[in-house]
């Protein structure tokens, strides 16, 4: 037993050093997990640009199969291409072509951006989950050197005493009545 009690200090402290370490570590995982997915987020966004510039090629490819359609229909009829009915028709299946590819290439930079804004919101969350590991090991850190400090070398290991007095009541203009306590040390 007395072994033990001898060994208590030692393996408060130990314990105090794997709680810090364990807390910095964690952070240190959820950043590189949250980078991760920052980047996975970044393929996507640039898988979902491609996609949409070949949207745009086979919508551009589309509309100048129609119009060719259309001249030969035209031609076909004994209308010219220069008649202003076809020319009319030409250009109206020029123009959607051009805003079907338009709107697929918006699109895809539209999906693109949003999932790169998502990358960097886990990226910024990445960088917050480290400080705030790095903030917990430091409470932990604290926490187990003045627990530590408390039990083994502080104040009754030199005959002081410490505490808290009785309750009393303070009245205060802002808060009204609060009942506190006052830490004291005897020595």
């Amino acid at each position: 037993m007395a072994v033990l009690s001898a060994a208590l200090p030692y393996i408060a402290a130990a314990s105090t050093v794997l709680g810090v370490a364990s807390a910095v570590e964690t952070g240190k995982n959820q950043k590189e997990l949250l980078t991760q997915q920052a980047e996975q987020r970044d393929e996507e966004a640039k898988a979902a640009q491609a996609e949409a510039q070949r949207e745009s090629l086979i919508e551009r490819k589309k509309a100048k199969n129609l119009m060719s359609r259309a001249r030969a229909v035209a031609g076909a009829s004994g209308a010219g291409s220069s008649d202003p009915t076809v020319t009319n028709i030409l250009t109206n299946i020029e123009t959607q072509g051009e805003v079907n590819a338009l709107n697929a290439l918006y699109s895809g930079n539209a999906q693109a951006r949003g999932l790169r804004s998502g990358a960097a919101m886990a990226r910024n969350e990445g960088s917050a989950a480290r400080a705030a590991s790095y903030m917990d090991a430091a409470s932990t850190g604290l926490s187990g050197s003045t627990s530590w400090y408390a039990k083994y070398g502080g104040t009754r290991a030199r005959g002081y005493t410490t505490g808290y007095g009785a309750p009393e009541k303070v009245s205060t203009p802002d808060a009204g009545d609060l009942t506190i306590r006052r830490p004291y040390i005897n020595y």
